[in-house]
């Protein structure tokens, strides 16, 4: 498939430039230039997650840290406006991604976090970075739990995916989920596919850009990681 509008099959809310939308209209006419035809099914944009979780001294998870390497169409609409030297490419993609995250704290960061199956509230992004890593716009940033969490005493599970499915998510394949901390040692994650139903399928395959979105369709293709630690 053709680098474009729909890169992959498997690979929704519009991706953040400077602080705002990328109207549908303009990411239509990018695809267009690109010489790819316009596809109308979700997802029309994916990222590739790579997730660590952070624990503390004591076991407790405190954060998840997460990298997101973003598809070449929105790559490219970001570096067309950047020169200079690597570093100060860096330095202005950095800026950004500050802005991005500003604006995905109203949406929890995509992120949801639950212990025993209760939603964990999460705290702000304070720790972040961005820059070009073959030909790709990569950032990683680090999203605290409002309160940690036991491992060894809750069930403790996330996901990452946007809520409308505008953008798909998933780690990259055959990836495995990373611990960083002091008591990291008997600590597992799993993660567990999608099991979208056929309605949900056949619903993104349906959905136009300019439909109105459907908060609930991004937790149906999301991914679920399951923790576990000894």
């Amino acid at each position: 498939m053709n680098i474009g509008c729909n890169v992959r099959a498997r690979r929704g809310k519009p991706l953040f430039i400077a602080g705002k939308l990328v109207p549908a209209f303009f990411t239509l006419l990018l695809c267009l230039a690109a010489g790819s035809s316009p596809v109308r099914a979700h997802p029309h944009g994916w990222i590739d997650l790579r997730s660590t979780v952070i624990l503390d001294a004591a076991g407790h998870i405190t954060a998840l840290e997460q990298e997101w390497l973003f598809d070449p169409l929105y790559s490219t609409f970001v570096m067309e406006d950047l020169s200079g030297t690597a570093e100060s490419q860096r330095d202005a993609l950095t800026t950004l991604a500050g802005s991005n995250l500003q604006e995905l704290r109203s949406y929890n960061y995509f992120t949801e976090v639950r212990a025993d199956d209760v939603k964990i509230d999460l705290g702000e992004v304070s720790e972040y970075e961005s820059e070009l890593r073959n030909g790709r716009v990569w950032m990683r940033f680090v999203v605290p739990l409002a309160t940690p969490v036991s491992p060894t005493l809750k069930t403790f599970e996330f996901a990452v995916f946007d809520p409308t499915y505008y953008t798909e998510i998933l780690h990259l394949e055959g990836d495995i989920i990373t611990f960083r901390g002091d008591a990291t040692g008997g600590c597992f994650g799993r993660i567990m596919p999608p099991n979208p139903t056929t309605e949900a399928i056949l619903l993104a395959q349906t959905m136009d850009r300019d439909a109105t979105p459907d908060t609930t369709l991004g937790s149906v293709f999301a991914e679920r990681v399951e923790v576990s630690c000894k």
